[in-house]
């Protein structure tokens, strides 16, 4: 019989935690060379997904305070988007929000919500346990599958680091 550490993905083997330490130092050094832009763009080579962004929530609307898109064309249709048009509206503190094709989900399709884009997925950011004042997220205008459990775990440990050099701390 395997054990859970073999069948539950909540269990990360070594091999996997080796990656996800290598991954967060590359992810430190773009951010200490590049900015945010440049860890958003290390962030979004590792997926699938055509734009990453950070959002910060600001009451009916949701402004992109940083958007990288792999394109490299400009994003000012995602610059501000209302918040009930907005799949990060979804994210809660304890829970990340993802979709792989918005137009056919049937979770999206029974609250009646109308978004501008496909596929995505999202963490909240916040200090500690207080309500989430923006979010961290991948999105395409075209259907993609939810990034690996292992992309998912390393985005939601991505999410602190750029937390806090967004807000001043460890520049």
């Amino acid at each position: 019989m395997p054990s859970n550490f073999d069948t539950d993905p909540s269990f990360l083997k070594l091999s996997t935690l080796s990656g996800l330490n290598h991954g967060l130092a590359v992810l430190k050094s773009q951010l200490d060379d590049g900015g945010i832009m440049g860890a958003l763009k290390y962030l979004n080579s590792r997926i699938e997904h055509r734009f990453t962004a950070i959002y910060k929530f600001q009451g009916p609307m949701q402004r992109a305070v940083f958007l990288y898109d792999k394109l490299g064309q400009p994003g000012t249709r995602f610059n501000a988007i209302a918040t009930s048009e907005s799949l990060g509206r979804f994210i809660t503190l304890s829970e990340p929000f993802g979709v792989t094709d918005s137009a056919t989900d049937a979770f999206l399709n029974e609250n009646g919500h109308r978004c501008l884009v496909t596929s995505f997925y999202g963490v909240p950011l916040s200090q500690g346990n207080t309500r989430p004042t923006g979010s961290l997220c991948h999105f395409d205008l075209k259907p993609q599958g939810l990034p690996s459990l292992v992309e998912r775990d390393f985005l939601n440990r991505a999410r602190s680091l750029l937390f806090f050099r967004l807000n001043g701390f460890g520049t």
